[in-house]
Parts: structure tokens; C-alpha cells; sequence
């Protein structure tokens, strides 16, 4: 039991110090022996006096051993002394009964105590090991009288848990049995090898779940090692797998192995990092599919040549990447295939996708024409902006999802009506980001509701939607029941005050007789087709009259339906056609007087150069003839530069060019053009539509084309456009026309036109801009229409701009808009596109 008191784990940093004790020992042993020798040495002087001189030195020099022992005994005492006082483990003598009969500093300044602390307590007092650790300790030292560097956990003095290894043994010190123990710290080492078994766990955690096989390749032995997770991705233990690199291209699918063993050998002989994907075969035969990482290394003093690389397993990647693909590809033929318009739009107003089903909707070829073509949706898909704005509005309040009925326009502008189902999408910052939403064309849905709604109404649509007057009588009463907004307009009364009238107390006949034999025929025909009759509206505005009519019954009554077309167009169009054929006659005389006025215009300028050459002072011929009539050249030249002769001849020859010139732009213009498309300079047709326009001028009114500040701004870069030459050039003096007449309408003062070209992306581009009264409004939405003019009766036909148009849009596939600012001018731009075939 004294011996299980006296076992502790003694400290921190304890090392074994057994043989510098047991030299201690074996120093005392010396001392005492040499003690011995002079007592028997005085023992045989007492005996023999004869022989004290000889003994007395013995003696002397047996002294001076023992001086040299004990020196020699104190320096190795203070060397013991020095080594056990200041080594960093640990160590202790404790007597059987546990009591401590000796420290070092380690021991000492571990457990915070001084030496004289130490001696005054026990193992028990600083015990750090638990009970069951040292009964284990006992028993070895019981059994064996030593142990040694056995590890065990202790609790330190801060209550820190830390690591020693521990050895005592059972020593003999002056015939007293004690225990000497030492302790090294190996808390640090312990944690170390925690924290490397931790990262180990987590490398291979990582290795198996990212599915990386590590290798290293020897390439001076040929020697390939494996580990990771080759198990894992392939099935193979890492150990089947050592041998050399015919181990790895055994397993490379056929049609990998080639580019990657190239690959490889590529990256050995540059000495550089490569990265291959490829297949690789699994134990099941399967392949997976791999990237793998490399890197060469060059031989070292420590190291040979090798080949560190990664291989890491990407098949469920690929798979998702197919998976995705395919589920794209769905996604795709769904998209491209819909029945109904998709589309995603930018909240400020552009397309960003749209399906090729939407592009059909809106009259486009396909997407990519749509995406290209409508730079703004508010005007190119809606007929009226607002109607966008509206919805925007309705979006901001229910993003996720609203449903309208809404009217597009197609590209050519024709409507067609759709429900169009939207829900509004943000970005990260919580701002509104674009539109998703699909567009169904509910047009032949409108109009199977549209027919049955007109079957259900009977005559009701025919009245709103027909451009001819239709009215209903009664028969028997001869009272209007009905009429429908055209023949309202026609004839100038408001619904109410038709209703329940007759024609008669309306005043719309000339006669009562013409009535009276309408109605006779009527009776005996009931059907009237095309009776042209003269009228009156409200106003007494005289109006010429198609009408058909027939009779029907109307729930057992009979009624006579009529419809009533307007004549005063088609006598305007009979007119004018009778004036166009006029002016179709008065070119070709144009055309023929032109070129009888050509010959005597080539005559005058033929002869004025030839009188300028016949009196020229330095032709050979002249100086003949005047010394033959001794005539002075020179001094006839004087007078006739004095008389101003010259400057006279000078001005017949311009007049005359200039006067061949117009002659010769009247025949182009005034020729029938075959429409041939061919390269044009866009600003040379100005100039010379310019040139024509000049020559436009009235006495009576005093307007003069000539008196405008003409601005040419053209665009000296701008290419040959595709384009028939005259029907520009028409279009151009009709715009440059109408400006100038306008402009001599409203006085206006400083009256300047400028004329600019100039290419816009893939258009070239003409615009005509003045200074004048502008356009009204309510008059800019129609000055296209056939027929529609501002100008007094007799002044214009209203087939100017229509025809412009016609011309620009249909015949050239461009644009011809106008813009204006009431009281500060009006500008219209003509775009022709420079990719059309010529």
C-alpha cells in the first residue's frame, strides 16, 4: 500500500533521470571504501612505528585521492544538480508513503508551488489522473519495478485537460526505497495528431463526396499510385490498381483513348499542367465520365520524376447537363411551337424573347425580324400608347398575373385583337424588371361572336359597319325606323331628328314626283338597283346618290330597305381621271415640243460658239481671212470686249444650255418609267427635284419658288440606294411643293426649306423641313388619306401625299411620316432601305 500511495503522474514535462542517480551512488560507495583503507593504514602504524615515515606518506597521498574524489563528488553533484534543476519534463522523488522528497523546477513551476511547498504535501494532494489509471500504474510497478512513457490524460492545474507520457521506477537512495517518476508534455503532439486525424476526416469527407481519385505516376519506373476515392468513382480498390500506366489506358474508352494518351504525352514532353476529359471504364463495365487535373514535377535530390495529378468524376454533372438540355430542348419545342404568342419584354418597352407563333401574329417573317423591327412596343404593337401604359399601371398593383382583351396592330398596320395574360417580374434591387406573359389572337373568336351578335341584331352591324347610307321606312307610313351613322353623316341630321320623318318633310328630294316614281317602282319590283337620283342634305347642299333598295318584312310588316352611296367621290375620281388623261396628253405635247424646241436651242448654241471662234484673235483661219481684208483682229476684239459682245454672245450660249437643261428635265419627268429599280444618289435626285421645283412660280399670286432660302444638307458618305429615280424624285418636288405653297399661304416671313440625307443603320433617309404655318393635329392623322386636302376647291386634288406614300411604302417597302409643330414648320422623313435588291 505505501507503494500505491507513493505512484502519480508527477507533472507536466517529466523525463526519466535514473543514471545520473545511480553515478551519484556509485560515487558515495568510492568515498566509503577510501575511508576504510586509512583506518587500516593507522591500525598498522599503531603496530609498526618503524614504517610511519613510509605509511605517513601512503597516507598523505591517499588524502590527496579523497581531496580529488570529494572535488570531483561536488562537481558532479552540481552538474546532477544543474541538469535535474533545469530539464523541461518533469521530475520527482517521492517516498512508498507518497510523500515528495524532491522536485525540479518543471515540476515546481507546473504546478505553481515552491520546493519547500512540494516537501510539505503528498501524490494525493496533486493527484491529476483518475483512480482506475493509477491502480494500473501500481501494478506494473509492483509486478515489474518500472514502467515506462505510458500516455495518459491529466487535468492540470487550470482545470485544462492535456497529455503526458509517464515512467517511474523504484530506487534505493541510503537504503531507502523511493519512487522516481518523470512526465513529458505531449498535449501539443496529442492535438496535432487530433487536428491531422480532423483534417483527414475532411479531406476524405471532400474526396468522397466531390468523387476525386488522386494519383501519382512515376515516370522514370513507370509506377502509378492511387488513392481517394477510386473505390467511390470506378470500383477498384486502390491497391488493384497499382502498376504502371498501361493500368490507366486499359481502362480509356475507345474513342477517348488516342486524344487523351496524346494529351498526356504532350504535357510530359512541354512540362507542363494539362487538363483532359474523358471516359473511364468502371469495374461493372460502364464508363464514367472524368476530368482529370495534372501536374509534371522534375526529379529532386529527394524525389524522382513524377506525375502528380486529380481525377475527379463529373458523370452526374453530365447527366444533369444533358437532363438540362433536354428539358431545354422541351422547353424549346414548346416555346417554337405554341399554338399562342410568348413572349418576355424589358419593362421599359422592348422584346427580349418572343416565340415564332407571336411573330405570325403581328405579320412578322419570324423572331428575329420582330425582335430587330419593333424598337418600341407602345408604337409597335399598340395602336394607341396608352393602352401599354394602362396595363404597366395594373401591373404595378397585381404583378403576378393580370388578363385583358387588347387590340394590336400587325406590321402593316392592320388590327387584330388578342387576350394577353402578363405578370410582372423584379430585379435584386426590388425595381420592376420585364414582362412574362403569353398572347392568344381571339380575332376569329371576335368574329364568330361578331357574326352572331349581327344575326341576334339583325341589320344593326350592317347599319354601323357599312360606308354607304342605309335607311329603313315602313312601307305603309313612308317614316324613317331606321338609319344607320353613314347616312347620318351624308346627309347632315342628327338620329333624332330623322326618326319618325319622312323624306318629304325632310326635304331631300328635288321634286315630290321623284319620290312618288321611287316608290312606283317599288311597288312593282320591290327591288331598285342603282337608281341615280340628285338629293339634298340639311345644309341644301346639292349631292349626287346611288340608291338600291328592296323590300322586306320585318315582323309582318313590310319595309323597304335602302342603301344610299355617296356619288360626289367617284365624280371627283371621274373628273380627275378626265384631268389626268388631259395631263397625259399635255405631256406627250410637252414631250413633242420639247424636242422640236431642242433643235433651234442646239442651233443658237452651236452658232454662238461658232461666231466666239471666228472672232478669235489667235486661230490661224481668223488671222488669214482679216489680213487678207487688212483687218486688225486685235483691235476688233477690243471693241467688241468694249461693246460688251462677248459678254452678250456668253449669255445667249447659257440661256440657251440652260434653257436645253429644263427642256431635258421636263422630258425625264414627264416619261413613262419602266420601274426599274437602279443605284441612285439620293442628293443628286434632290437637287435636281430642287431644279424642277424652281421653275414653279404665279403672277397672279405672286409666288416664286426661287424666293426660298433652299438649306442642302447632304450626306456625302451616304451610299447608292436602291431605288426607281423618277418616283423619288416625284415624291421629293410633291413634298418640296406643298412646303413652299404653304409657306406663300401664311406669308411667311424668311421662308427657308431644307433638304438633308443622311444614313440611319440600314436606311437612307431623306428629310424635307420648313419653316412655315405647320400642320395642324387633327390634320396630321389624315393628310395621307386619298382625297383629303387643306388647299380651297380648285387648287388641290388630295392625291399628292397619298401617293407619296404609295409610292415609299408599297412600291420601295420604306416609311413616309410627318411631324410638326403648329406656327414653326413641318418636317417629313422618307426612309428607303439600303439592302433591297436593285
Amino acid at each position: 500500500m505505501n507503494v500505491m500511495n507513493a505512484v502519480f503522474p508527477s507533472a507536466l514535462h517529466f523525463d526519466a533521470g535514473l543514471p545520473a542517480f545511480l553515478a551519484l551512488l556509485l560515487s558515495f560507495g568510492t568515498i566509503s571504501l577510501l575511508l576504510g583503507a586509512l583506518l587500516i593504514v593507522l591500525a598498522r602504524l599503531r603496530s609498526n612505528r618503524s614504517s610511519l615515515e613510509t605509511r605517513i606518506r601512503e597516507l598523505r597521498s591517499a588524502y590527496e585521492k579523497i581531496e580529488t574524489l570529494s572535488h570531483e563528488r561536488r562537481e558532479f553533484e552540481e552538474k546532477f544538480q544543474a541538469i535535474f534543476d533545469n530539464s523541461p519534463y518533469s521530475i520527482a522523488f517521492n517516498a512508498l508513503d507518497g510523500t515528495y522528497l524532491g522536485a525540479n523546477k518543471a515540476f515546481l513551476s507546473r504546478w505553481g508551488i515552491s520546493r519547500e511547498e512540494a516537501l510539505t504535501r503528498s501524490v494525493q494532494d496533486l493527484a491529476a489522473v483518475d483512480n482506475d489509471e493509477r491502480l494500473r500504474f501500481i501494478q506494473m510497478l509492483e509486478r515489474d519495478g518500472s514502467f515506462s512513457n505510458m500516455e495518459t490524460k491529466i487535468s492540470r492545474p487550470d482545470g485544462a485537460v492535456g497529455y503526458v507520457l509517464f515512467s517511474a521506477s523504484l530506487v534505493s537512495i541510503g537504503g531507502l526505497t523511493s519512487i522516481l517518476s518523470t512526465a513529458v508534455d505531449v498535449t501539443s503532439l496529442k492535438e496535432a495528431e487530433q487536428s491531422v486525424k480532423r483534417w483527414r476526416q475532411k479531406f476524405d469527407l471532400t474526396t468522397a463526396a466531390a468523387k476525386l481519385t488522386f494519383y501519382e505516376y512515376d515516370v522514370d519506373n513507370d509506377v502509378l499510385s492511387w488513392s481517394g476515392s477510386m473505390l467511390d468513382v470506378l470500383g477498384y480498390n486502390p491497391q488493384e490498381m497499382r502498376g504502371g500506366l498501361d493500368v490507366w489506358t486499359e481502362l480509356l474508352h475507345p474513342e477517348d483513348a488516342d486524344r487523351a494518351t496524346a494529351l498526356f504525352e504532350e504535357a510530359l514532353s512541354q512540362k507542363k499542367r494539362y487538363i483532359i476529359e474523358y471516359r473511364l471504364r468502371r469495374k461493372d463495365g460502364s464508363y464514367a465520365d472524368v476530368f482529370e487535373y495534372g501536374q509534371l514535377f522534375a526529379r529532386t535530390p529527394d524525389s524522382p520524376k513524377r506525375v502528380l495529378g486529380i481525377i475527379q468524376d463529373v458523370s452526374e454533372t453530365k447527366r444533369t447537363e444533358k437532363a438540362l438540355m433536354q428539358s431545354e430542348e422541351k422547353y424549346r419545342a414548346i416555346f417554337n411551337n405554341a399554338p399562342i404568342g410568348i413572349f418576355r419584354t424589358s419593362y421599359d418597352g422592348r422584346f427580349l424573347e418572343a416565340n415564332p407563333t407571336l411573330a405570325r401574329m403581328l405579320g412578322y417573317r419570324d423572331r428575329d425580324e420582330l425582335l430587330s423591327s419593333v424598337e418600341s412596343l407602345e408604337t409597335g404593337i399598340y395602336p394607341h400608347p396608352h393602352t401599354r401604359r394602362d396595363m404597366l399601371e395594373a401591373l404595378l398593383v397585381s404583378p403576378g398575373g393580370i388578363r385583358r382583351e387588347i387590340e394590336f396592330k400587325r406590321k402593316d398596320g392592320s388590327p387584330f385583337y388578342a387576350v394577353i395574360n402578363a405578370s410582372l417580374q423584379f430585379d435584386d434591387s426590388g425595381r420592376p424588371a420585364y414582362l412574362d406573359g403569353t398572347i392568344e389572337d381571339i380575332t376569329t373568336r371576335r368574329a364568330a361572336e361578331e357574326r352572331l351578335r349581327q344575326s341576334e341584331e339583325k341589320f344593326a352591324s350592317i347599319f354601323r359597319l357599312s360606308p354607304d347610307g342605309i335607311v329603313l321606312f315602313g312601307l305603309d307610313t313612308q317614316r324613317i325606323q331606321d338609319v344607320n351613322d353613314a347616312f347620318v353623316d351624308l346627309f347632315g341630321f342628327s338620329r333624332e331628328e330623322l326618326l319618325g320623318k319622312t323624306t318629304i318633310e325632310l326635304g331631300m328630294y328635288q321634286t315630290p314626283a321623284v319620290r312618288e316614281r321611287l316608290y312606283e317602282l317599288i311597288h312593282a319590283k320591290e327591288t331598285i338597283r342603282d337608281y341615280e337620283l340628285t338629293a339634298y342634305r340639311k345644309s341644301g347642299e346639292e349631292i349626287v346618290c346611288l340608291l338600291s333598295c328592296q323590300l322586306i318584312d320585318i315582323n309582318g310588316h313590310p319595309t323597304v330597305f335602302a342603301v344610299i352611296r355617296d356619288l360626289r367621290e367617284m365624280k371627283r375620281m371621274q373628273q380627275l381621271m378626265i384631268q389626268t388623261e388631259k395631263m397625259q396628253s399635255l405631256g406627250g405635247l410637252a414631250a413633242g415640243m420639247a424636242h422640236e424646241i431642242n433643235n433651234p436651242l442646239g442651233i443658237i448654241v452651236q452658232g454662238v460658239q461658232n461666231t466666239t471662234r471666228r472672232l478669235d484673235p489667235f486661230l490661224e483661219p481668223n488671222i488669214e481671212v482679216a489680213r487678207r481684208h487688212e483687218l486688225d483682229l486685235h483691235r476688233l476684239a477690243m471693241f467688241l470686249e468694249e461693246r460688251n459682245i462677248f459678254r452678250y454672245l456668253k449669255g445667249i450660249r447659257d440661256a440657251g444650255e440652260r434653257a436645253a437643261d429644263i427642256v431635258s428635265n421636263m422630258l425625264s419627268f414627264s416619261r413613262n418609267s419602266e420601274r426599274t429599280f437602279s443605284s441612285n444618289d439620293l442628293s443628286a435626285i434632290a437637287s435636281k427635284a430642287l431644279e424642277l421645283a424652281g421653275k414653279d412660280f404665279d403672277l397672279k399670286k405672286h409666288y416664286d419658288f426661287r424666293r426660298l432660302n433652299i438649306v442642302r444638307e447632304y450626306d456625302p458618305a451616304l451610299p447608292l440606294v436602291p431605288c426607281v429615280g423618277t418616283e423619288i424624285e416625284q415624291v421629293i418636288l410633291n413634298l418640296v411643293r406643298n412646303a413652299a405653297q404653304a409657306m406663300a399661304r401664311a406669308g411667311t416671313e424668311s421662308p427657308a426649306l431644307t433638304l438633308r440625307t443622311k444614313r440611319m443603320q440600314d436606311w437612307a433617309v431623306i428629310e424635307v423641313e420648313d419653316n412655315g404655318p405647320g400642320i395642324p393635329k387633327d390634320e396630321l392623322a389624315r393628310i395621307f388619306e386619298p382625297f383629303y386636302t387643306t388647299k380651297k376647291i380648285g387648287e388641290g386634288t388630295g392625291l399628292g401625299l397619298s401617293v407619296s406614300y404609295f409610292i415609299i411604302t408599297n412600291n420601295h417597302h420604306g416609311h413616309l411620316s410627318a411631324s410638326s409643330r403648329e406656327g414653326r414648320g413641318a418636317k417629313f422623313v422618307i426612309s428607303l432601305p439600303l439592302g433591297q435588291d436593285a
